[in-house]
């Protein structure tokens, strides 16, 4: 639930990529104007950097890297400012006016800060914890909310809510580090998977998300080569980035998180740490990934489980460094389908549920893709007949487009249908020992997948066409 007492911004800012330096070569007072300006910034003289950088503007000439640093002072004086006590709005107005110049706005807009219920007497944690978000006291409440033993729907709220803020307040600090970027991503991507079902709060963690792997990549870009050194391992992964330990070790932690809320949301939580782990390799670029796995470029992940006897012997996740929603969409999907092979180790669910379960883990805004492309689907016949459908073992030679379509809205329609996500598991599990008419009729009570059809069809349609194009 969001409060309509509270207003709090998150400054998230999206963080220019220095593009390389023109052919001719930088006039001696823009170069000296430039070196003054970083020296002003690493010490935390935002006001004087910009000073440095605006006497030279005419003479940059529209230089692309001297307007990226000019942006960043201008990013770092905009937080000085409104940290003041007694902000100066005159000034204020004049450095956002100077950023939308140079491209983008200073900041989002960005709903309220979530209200936390009140705990019960009988939980004096859970009342400190909320007491201090009340406060604004974002950093102490964090500490206390992530000591409950069982928080409510609405402490998860104003908990994700915390981590959420304080890694935006990471990012937006001067002279934000790389490994301060990296814990950034860690923390937002963490803060999404406490509130699945909020879109709200998701959309504030994705743009914190895509800030820190933007500043990342600025910061440190990633070459192709995997090099010693550059493995980072935990209790379940063996992460390898392409010369980039930094997003190794944020994307180790947040595929830690990730799985164990995938287990606890389709089944409970995970028994035991993976053995044998689950190696993620990232690759450095599109080009990379497609080279070593052979799939299309354009694709973001791939993911792969060898079997032997009903037990994992290999597990392998490929990703991309240069997708911005890697921790948010490609890392979880992926990861989705590993730890199916734990869930279904005899026999795999059907194509289109593993799809749906898939897509489904990543954000609403991805998923709501998909259903609201599937009228178009309908209008134009790129769809299967359900009973097609459910018995698909692969993916179809034709009509991909709706199979992926189909099976996002499906899988959610029929969770909702059981109550949860776990109930939807045991379906899937029935469908194996009583065949899917059977299942559907004890889970739903269904007399037949045709039955099925008629009540889905007419409600996707009508979600979908109720949906924002």
């Amino acid at each position: 639930m969001l409060s309509r007492r509270t207003t709090l911004a998150i400054c998230t800012v999206t963080f220019l990529v220095a593009a390389e330096p023109q052919p001719v070569e930088r006039a001696a007072p823009v170069q000296k104007a430039m070196a003054a300006a970083r020296q002003c910034l690493n010490v935390g003289m935002s006001a004087e950097a910009v000073t440095a950088l605006e006497g030279e503007l005419p003479a940059a000439n529209g230089d692309k890297v001297y307007l990226a640093l000019l942006r960043e002072a201008y990013l770092a004086e905009l937080y000085r400012l409104e940290k003041a006590d007694t902000p100066d709005a005159t000034r204020l107005g004049q450095i956002r006016r100077s950023i939308a110049l140079l491209g983008g706005a200073a900041r989002p807009a960005v709903p309220p800060a979530p209200d936390a219920a009140t705990p019960a007497a009988s939980t004096p944690d859970a009342a400190e914890a909320v007491a201090a978000f009340k406060k604004g006291d974002y950093a102490g409440a964090e500490k206390l909310f992530a000591k409950l033993a069982n928080p409510t729907a609405d402490q998860k709220s104003a908990w994700a809510y915390c981590r959420i803020k304080l890694a935006a307040d990471r990012l937006n600090a001067p002279g934000c580090t790389p490994a301060s970027a990296a814990a950034a991503l860690a923390d937002a991507s963490e803060a999404v998977l406490l509130v699945p079902h909020h879109p709200e709060l998701q959309k504030i963690g994705e743009a914190v998300i895509a800030a820190a792997t933007a500043r990342q990549k600025s910061a440190a870009p990633v070459v192709a080569v995997v090099a010693a050194g550059d493995a980072v391992e935990t209790d379940s992964f063996v992460v390898r980035c392409v010369g980039n330990r930094e997003l190794a070790e944020s994307v180790a932690k947040v595929a830690e998180a990730q799985r164990k809320a995938i287990f606890e949301r389709w089944s409970g939580p995970p028994a035991a740490a993976w053995a044998p782990k689950c190696e993620i390799v990232v690759h450095g670029t599109a080009e990379v990934y497609s080279k070593a796995t052979t799939r299309p470029a354009e694709s973001t992940g791939t993911a792969a489980v060898q079997l032997a006897s009903g037990r994992a012997t290999s597990r392998r996740i490929d990703l991309r460094a240069d997708d911005g929603s890697i921790a948010s969409n490609a890392l979880p999907r992926e990861l989705t389908h590993v730890v199916l092979a734990d869930l279904f180790p005899d026999r795999p669910p059907p194509k289109w549920a593993a799809e749906g379960m898939a897509i489904l883990a990543g954000t609403p805004e991805e998923a709501g893709r998909y259903l609201r492309t599937l009228p178009r689907c309908a209008r134009d016949g790129d769809w299967h007949a359900l009973a097609q459908l459910l018995e698909m073992k692969d993916f179809p030679a034709e009509k991909v487009t709706g199979f992926y379509c189909q099976s996002v809205s499906l899988t959610d329609h029929l969770i909702r249908a059981a109550g949860n996500e776990r109930n939807f598991t045991i379906f899937l599990r029935d469908t194996h020992r009583y065949g899917t008419a059977s299942a559907l009729k004890r889970q739903y009570g269904f007399d037949s997948p045709q039955a099925l059809e008629t009540s889905w069809k007419r409600t996707a349609l009508e979600t979908a066409r109720g949906q924002a194009p």
